[in-house]
Parts: C-alpha cells; structure tokens; sequence
C-alpha cells in the first residue's frame, strides 16, 4: 500500500533560522495557519503527525493541539527553540530532547514518539540520541547536497527496508521526498517549494518521484498557510529572504489541495508517522526487532 504523511513543523515564522530571532516582533504570530492546515486536513479526511516546538504550547495553539489529539493526529517533537541540534554539543542536545518531549507530554497528556530536527540539522551521533531518549523514529533525513542548513546522516548501519525508510532495533528514519532532476535532488516534499514553484513545475517534481515510490512526505509550516499580514523582518535580512519569506503565500492552500488530490489519484492512502511504524513491524517482524 502506498503512504502518505501530510505532515507540519509547528513553529512560528520568527524561528526561521533566516532572521535574527533577537530582532524579530514576536508579538506578532503567525500561527493561525496551523488551524488553517487542520481544516483542508479535516475535509479530505486526513490525519497525520505535527511536530512541535517546546516553547509555544500554550494559550490557543495548546487548545488546538489538544483538539487534534481528539481527532486522531499525532503530536511528534520538533525541540524547544527551534535551536538546529548540530550547533549543540551532545549534552546539549540531550537536555533540549528530553526538556521538549517532557513539557509536550505533561501539557498534552500523550506519549511522544518521533522527532524531527529544526532544518534537518542531524548527524549519526545526535539520531543515536533521538532513540536514547525514548523516540521511537525520526524525520530528519533530507538528501539536498550543499543545503547550508541541513546535516549530512549516514544511515550506512541502518537496514533500509524501502527507498525512504530505514531501520536499526526497532527504530525508524523517513526521508523526506526529494526527486533526482537537472542533476540534483531537488525536495518536492518541503512548503517553501509548494509557495515559490508554479504548480506546473512541482507538479512535474512531484509525478517524476512518484513514479517508483511508495512513499511520499509533506513538510510545511504555518505561517506558509497564515492569513496574518508579512511581518516587518529585522532590518539586516536580505531582500531576497524577504521574498522568499512572502512568495506564494496567497495560494498555497489551493495548491496543497491540488497535491493531496494527486496523491489519491495516484492510490495513496495518509496515514501518522507512529501508525506507518506500527504498521511496518508488524509487517518486518522477523526481520526489525
């Protein structure tokens, strides 16, 4: 059965690690664009999994989180800052795990099984960490070659059980989508390419890494869906980080629609990330565990 994770990074648009946080009016939020996403979710009958930041359940987004929980989605960590794990030292990235999965739990009153690093900032030694500390899988894994932002993680020690999917005792990476065009992988998985490219192009992307998958994973996040006007950025942000901040905003809704209807076309079926690993041990018991 083909799969599908809907999924979303639930942190506010000052945790980009392209603005300096410091200088940001984090008065101003752009969270309502996590209800936005739960609505087109909730009219195509689709639950999946958010992973959220430590730091900002509280007040209407706790309200919405726990509402989700009721509707069958599943909360997932994503730390407690937004601070990317490879500018930490192991310590350091333990503490912020287990401080981030401790405070979703008590607030949420839910067990926390998967991470995804901010920026897709891992490496072996910190996924090690992620299963130490009581997660059960992990979506850090993007293959975009020269990314700034994103780490390298080799999963050389890791049985691969499909073209996204990887396993070491009873633990599981999704890689992110990422199709192979013009010489490079280009992610047709992330909401800034959702927002810049013309539905056309992505469309494109999309069916070309489509053709040999059985898996295809969505990351966005909210202020991507916000109906909250563009925030003034600190005064030292490029103009071209601007525009990418605030490109395509006015009708990524109707093109996430567009890609979900592609993907039932195409015979997927949505699904959590904790219920795709439920159903792959059952699947692999003999062979994972």
């Amino acid at each position: 059965m083909k799969k599908a994770v809907i999924s979303m990074d639930v942190e506010d648009w000052y945790h980009l690690d392209y603005f300096d946080r410091n200088n940001c009016n984090q008065k101003v939020s752009m969270l309502d664009g996590f209800g936005r996403f739960r609505e087109i979710l909730n009219n195509n009958g689709i639950k999946t999994t958010f992973f959220v930041l430590g730091e900002i359940v509280h007040g209407r987004l706790l309200e919405e989180l726990v509402e989700s929980i009721k509707d069958g989605h599943e909360i997932a960590n994503h730390g407690w800052n937004h601070k990317r794990p490879l500018q930490m030292s192991i310590k350091e990235f333990r503490d912020d795990l287990a401080r981030s999965k401790a405070a979703l739990e008590d607030l949420l009153q839910i067990e926390v099984k998967g991470y995804r690093a901010p920026c897709f900032s891992l490496d072996i030694e910190r996924l090690n960490v992620v299963h130490q500390t009581g997660h059960l899988y992990d979506s850090s894994c993007m293959r975009c070659v020269g990314h700034p932002l994103y780490g390298n993680l080799d999963l050389s020690q890791y049985q691969q059980l499909s073209k996204n999917i990887y396993t070491k005792n009873g633990f599981f990476e999704f890689e992110v989508s990422s199709a192979k065009a013009i010489g490079r992988n280009i992610p047709v998985s992330g909401g800034g390419y959702i927002r810049i490219f013309p539905w056309f192009l992505m469309k494109w992307l999309l069916m070309k890494y489509l053709e040999n998958a059985d898996l295809y994973i969505l990351y966005i996040h909210p202020f991507e869906l916000s109906q909250v006007n563009t925030p003034t950025t600190p005064p030292n942000t490029k103009w071209s980080t601007n525009r990418r901040f605030s490109l395509g905003r006015h009708n990524v809704d109707v093109k996430l629609n567009k890609l979900i209807s592609l993907l039932k076309q195409r015979g997927f079926e949505f699904t959590t990330f904790n219920e795709l690993r439920n159903d792959l041990v059952l699947e692999n018991l003999d062979t994972i565990l």
